[in-house]
């Protein structure tokens, strides 16, 4: 029972010393940083109209003095303009030709949306790190310090077996 219970102690004692101190590791932080651009452009264009004209040939007579239209021979529209309006009042020759009205400006709005994602990962550097020889030094200590303990326990036991 006691032979169990010294190798139970031991045991317990070697995984703590083996657990105790490990190596840190290097720490990896993430930074995400989002950004989105959104542009707006405003653009105008102008609409090209083509030229246009309408026609109006006529024979002109004069009768007791007074000049008359005798025989249209061409009255043309053209693609937007209307045919011309003639008249002829006490010897005023009068040509209406009209066209509506048009818009040739237009202008409208886009909009360029940039998203850009930037990762950024730091890892932490470790400045002071352990030579091989120190680390051998610390796992010497480790063992000796278990064969302390062992000992110690040891010399304990017998003391309490001779109460």
């Amino acid at each position: 029972m006691t032979r169990n219970l010294k190798r139970i102690v031991f045991l317990f004692f070697l995984v703590l010393v083996l657990v105790s101190c490990s190596s840190p590791k290097p720490v990896l932080s993430e930074d995400k940083t989002k950004t989105i651009t959104i542009k707006e452009m405003l653009h105008d264009t102008v609409f090209k109209i083509e030229k246009d004209s309408s026609s109006f040939r006529a024979l002109l007579a004069c009768q007791n003095g007074k000049i008359t239209i005798q025989n249209v021979t061409q009255a043309e529209p053209g693609r937007s303009l209307k045919s011309p309006k003639v008249r002829l009042d006490n010897n005023k020759l009068t040509v209406d030709c009209q066209l509506e009205e048009q818009k040739l400006y237009a202008h409208w709005k886009s909009q360029q949306v940039k998203e850009i994602e930037v990762k950024t990962i730091n890892t932490t550097k470790f400045v002071n790190q352990l030579t091989f020889w120190q680390k051998v030094q610390i796992w010497l200590g480790r063992i000796f310090l278990l064969v302390l303990v062992y000992y110690i326990s040891r010399l304990i036991l017998r003391f309490y077996r001779l109460l």
